[in-house]
């Protein structure tokens, strides 16, 4: 649900974009007739309801469509990017963000930790969203039930056409079979105005757009742009009805009709609540506008048409992608998180500027180094031994991203009392720092013939750099900091679950990297840890092959059929799980497959399960250890016949405990935890406790109990015995 409220959120944000364009709109129809101007707001309808749009280098849209990332719970610093640098820099600043871990593991590149504080955040809003509609549609449901129950006593007149005396305005009630119900206020000569115009309302559908108008404000009505937009479409609907009476009834009527206009306003509208029911409203422009309203000469029309037009196109459109204004705008709070001081490089001498952000870095760190080695630690000379482009990725973002290394190294004024940490060392008077922070890669992208800078990749080592490596780490670097989604192809997705040898549950993304359908084949995109973490996947493809090359080669030996099998995603999976990860215990039958699968269904972290002897738990203390055995019944035959179990000795009762890890396993519970014991009087049903009566009734007992135990994002969730017949 959490996904669904963010969507609302971002169209909501681009709805508010677009009305604003509609208001301003309609002052340039002030002229022509409103029912242009009442069909300006199928726009912003259309832009609320749906979350799709197509692009179009037309468009005006100047903020970005999706405002807030999908992916803004998984990355460390959770921005917005709505494109408009004075709103996202401030809002961005105040969101929580969340230290991301990081490994240079070859098996494991690039660990992005899921767990976020801003989904608490997201979690609250997305309830708090939740109520407002059920109290939106809940008080139009009791208003619209009470209007009924008032117009049972209405008196039919002909046709749809009812007379009652518990109203004060004229309206329109009913949505399948709308009736039009008067007050006996109304006078005979007033009846042919007030009765055409609700007509007009059946015969243009108005009651049912009204009705669908209402169910999109109770879904957005957190945003008081689309509280306007109803307030102002409504306006333009009845002012529209108006103009359409008098062109049936005749420019002489315009006298009359305004007068009866002004005789319904002294009543009050009764019905404001009913999203099936709507009266009169805004009484004084109506009247303004009846009076004012002349035909309309035709280059008013025309230049009517054409506005609605433009501004179709360039309102329901969204413009073309690029590397992104919101792209440019991450890179830029990101510089400025840095400290440093330009963001654009002027293209003509790309070295001599690359070198200006090297000297900011090496300034950096020789604060750093300063904050560690104390005041004593001074600078007097500092030189840049190699700063050089080693690489060019071409298909992370859409335009190229350079990689520079930087080595540097420092003369101090006293090098006595200097602590030399890992990869530190001294050489010839010079402080060379060899370590990976030492060396770092200074990562850029071009923008509109500029430079833009990216960050600096501190997690490799050169001699090891191949393309794919290289790839992956820049991958994960812009992902963590909200460039790029935590999703690197887009389209079919299928999650595979398997138990890992540690007793938790891990989980693969797979993806169609060239193909999507039958035909594609499959790959494991990344794969997510027991305990939340998530890791791109390194395949150890050539040295001198790039990744999308490597998947184009396999593509083709699939399509061939040499590797047919690449195109069923529970054989890639289960091949990544015995070979890239080391599973080499997992049987296909302990699998759980998601297919099809969305994004989301792989960050939702797994579920893990154990089985074992608890030992070491106190009230006092959260963790507490487990002992784990493995639980055989007779279904597990092959497991069986792997221990050379005899069925008649080894398993009387059915099951055999096989246990040879001594170790034992450390877990925590949380307040939430639920700790479920057998109730012999029902062994089919198990009995809760809370933590102090389980403690008290594991020492109550004169056999150990076995206990299936369950965890989730680091705490164990349940604890439940385990029946021994």
């Amino acid at each position: 649900m959490e996904k669904v409220f963010l969507q609302i959120i971002n169209m909501s944000i681009t709805s508010t974009y677009v009305i604003l364009c509609i208001i301003i709109g309609r002052l340039f129809l002030k002229k022509a007739p409103k029912i242009f101007s009442y069909i300006l707001w199928s726009i912003a309808l259309f832009r609320l309801v749906f979350p799709f749009s197509i692009e179009s280098i037309f468009s005006i849209i100047s903020i970005n469509t999706k405002t807030i990332p999908e992916n803004i719970v998984y990355t460390s610093t959770p921005q917005i990017q709505s494109g408009i640098k004075m709103i996202d820099v401030p809002i961005n600043e105040v969101l929580p963000k969340l230290p991301i871990e990081t490994t240079t593991s070859i098996e494991a590149i690039v660990p992005v930790e899921k767990v976020n504080p801003i989904q608490i955040l997201i979690s609250i809003g997305t309830i708090i969203w939740l109520l407002g509609i059920i109290v939106l549609i809940s008080y139009s449901l009791i208003t619209t039930f009470k209007l009924s129950t008032r117009l049972k006593t209405a008196k039919h007149y002909y046709g749809n056409v009812y007379i009652t005396d518990s109203i004060s305005t004229p309206f329109v009630f009913g949505l399948i079979k709308p009736k039009i119900f008067l007050p006996n206020s109304i006078t005979k000569a007033e009846e042919p105005y007030i009765i055409k115009h609700e007509e007009i309302h059946i015969k243009r559908n108005d009651h049912i757009i009204k009705f669908l108008a209402f169910i999109v404000l109770s879904i957005h009505w957190f945003n008081p742009a689309v509280w306007l937009a109803f307030h102002l479409m409504v306006e333009d609907m009845e002012k529209s009805c108006d103009e359409s009476v008098i062109k049936e009834l005749g420019y002489s009527i315009k006298k009359d009709y305004s007068y009866s206009l002004l005789a319904l306003s002294t009543g009050k509208r009764k019905v404001v609540g009913s999203p099936i029911a709507f009266g009169e409203n805004s009484t004084k422009s109506r009247i303004k506008n009846v009076l004012n309203y002349k035909k309309p000469k035709f280059w008013v029309i025309l230049v009517a048409v054409i506005a609605i037009i433009v501004l179709a196109v360039g309102l329901l459109t969204n413009p073309p992608k690029e590397i992104s204004t919101v792209e440019e705008n991450k890179v830029s709070t990101e510089n400025e998180n840095n400290n440093i001081d330009e963001n654009y490089i002027d293209k003509t001498n790309i070295s001599k500027e690359v070198e200006k952000f090297a000297w900011q870095y090496i300034d950096k760190q020789i604060e750093a180094f300063e904050n560690v080695q104390g005041k004593d630690f001074k600078v007097v000379d500092k030189e840049i031994t190699r700063l050089e482009r080693v690489a060019t990725i071409e298909d992370i973002l859409s335009t190229p991203v350079e990689i520079w290394e930087l080595k540097y190294r420092l003369k101090l004024e006293n090098m006595e009392g200097l602590v030399l940490a890992g990869g530190m060392n001294v050489e010839d008077g010079w402080l060379i720092d060899d370590g990976p922070v030492g060396k770092p890669f200074l990562a850029f992208t071009y923008k509109d013939g500029n430079l833009v800078f990216l960050g600096n990749i501190n997690s490799l080592e050169y001699d090891a750099i191949s393309p794919e490596l290289l790839e992956l780490s820049i991958r994960g670097e812009l992902e963590n900091k909200g460039i790029l989604p935590n999703e690197t192809y887009e389209g079919n997705h299928v999650v595979i679950r398997f138990p890992l040898s540690t007793g938790e549950t891990g989980q693969l993304l797979l993806s169609q990297p060239v193909v999507q359908g039958d035909s594609g084949m499959w790959t494991v995109e990344r794969w997510m840890d027991g305990n939340g973490n998530t890791y791109l996947s390194y395949l150890g493809i050539d040295k001198d092959m790039t990744i999308k090359d490597y998947y184009r080669n396999l593509q083709i030996e699939s399509d061939h059929g040499t590797k047919a099998w690449l195109t069923n995603p529970v054989e890639v999976g289960y091949d990544y799980i015995i070979n890239n990860l080391g599973q080499i215990l997992v049987k296909k039958d302990d699998l759980v497959v998601i297919n099809p699968a969305t994004i989301y269904d792989f960050y939702e972290t797994p579920e893990s399960h154990y089985i074992g002897y608890i030992t070491k738990m106190t009230l006092e203390d959260r963790i507490f250890h487990l002992d784990r055995v493995e639980f055989i019944n007779l279904d597990d035959k092959e497991r069986i016949s792997e221990l050379n179990l005899n069925v008649d000795y080894d398993m009387p009762n059915g099951y055999y405990i096989y246990n040879t890890d001594n170790y034992p396993l450390s877990l925590e519970v949380s307040d939430s935890t639920q700790y479920l014991v057998l109730n012999w009087d029902n062994l089919t049903e198990h009995k809760s406790l809370i933590k102090k009566e389980f403690i008290e009734y594991n020492k109550s007992i004169e056999y150990n109990p076995l206990y299936n135990v369950y965890t989730k994002d680091g705490f164990v969730t349940r604890i439940v015995e385990q029946y021994l017949p």
